[in-house]
C-alpha cells in the first residue's frame, strides 16, 4: 500500500472504532447489488486479470446517481467499448459539477474501483474519486481515494475502495457510494464503472 492508502485506511479504521460494531444488515439497508453480481474481465487487454462487477455503464441512464452541476448522460462511448460494440452512452462531467453513484455494496475481498475517463478540457484539471461509507446510524463519511489526470479514453488505474476494510468477516458488506468530481475547472466524461469483488485468478 502507498502511504496515503495506508493514511485512509487508518483514517476508516477510526471512524468503524468510534462507530458501532459493523453489521451487514444496518450497514447495507440502502444498498443494491447485494445477491451474486455477473463478473468480467474488462480491464484484461491492460494487464488485470482480476474479476469485476458492474456498478454502471450510462445506457440506461443514470437512475439512482445524485448529479449536480450539469452533469448529465450524453451521447459518445468509451472508446474501448468493454461493455459491448453497442454501448454508446457516457456521463458528462463539467467544470463545477459531480456525480454520485447509488449505494453499492462491497465486502473484505472487493478491494479497487476501477472506471473509464476522458477529458475533454482544462489544462490543469483533474477529476477526483471519493467514496462515501454509510455507517450505522445512517451518517455518510467521505473518503478520497484516487485522482485521474485526463487525456483520451483510458482505463483508471485501480482505487483501493479502502471502505470495503469496515466489515469484520466475510460476508459482511458495506454500503459505500462513490462521488466523482472535476478539480480546477475542465470536463470530463466517465463511463463503465465497475468495483473488483474478487482477488486475480
Amino acid at each position: 500500500m502507498t502511504r496515503a492508502a495506508l493514511t485512509m485506511a487508518a483514517a476508516v479504521a477510526t471512524v468503524a472504532a468510534v462507530a458501532a460494531p459493523a453489521h451487514a444488515g444496518v450497514l447495507t439497508k440502502s444498498a443494491t447489488g447485494c445477491t451474486d453480481p455477473v463478473l468480467s474481465q474488462p480491464f484484461k487487454p491492460w494487464l488485470d486479470s482480476s474479476y469485476y462487477k458492474p456498478v454502471d455503464d450510462f445506457e440506461s441512464g443514470a437512475d439512482g446517481w445524485t448529479l449536480s452541476g450539469g452533469a448529465k448522460v450524453v451521447d459518445g462511448n468509451a472508446a474501448q467499448h468493454v461493455g459491448g460494440s453497442s454501448d454508446d452512452r457516457s456521463l458528462l462531467l463539467p467544470a463545477g459539477s459531480s456525480a454520485t453513484s447509488p449505494p453499492v455494496c462491497v465486502g473484505l475481498n472487493e478491494p479497487t474501483l476501477r472506471y473509464f475517463a476522458r477529458k475533454n478540457s482544462g489544462l490543469l484539471s483533474t477529476l477526483t474519486v471519493s467514496v462515501q461509507v454509510q455507517l450505522e446510524l445512517g451518517v455518510w463519511v467521505t473518503l478520497p481515494i484516487g485522482v485521474d489526470f485526463g487525456g483520451a479514453w483510458h482505463p483508471s488505474l485501480p482505487s483501493l475502495v479502502v471502505a470495503n476494510l469496515l466489515p469484520l468477516l466475510p460476508p459482511d458488506m458495506t454500503a459505500v457510494r462513490f462521488k466523482f468530481a472535476p478539480l480546477l475547472g475542465g470536463s470530463w466524461q466517465i463511463d463503465d464503472v465497475y468495483v473488483d469483488p474478487r482477488m486475480s485468478r
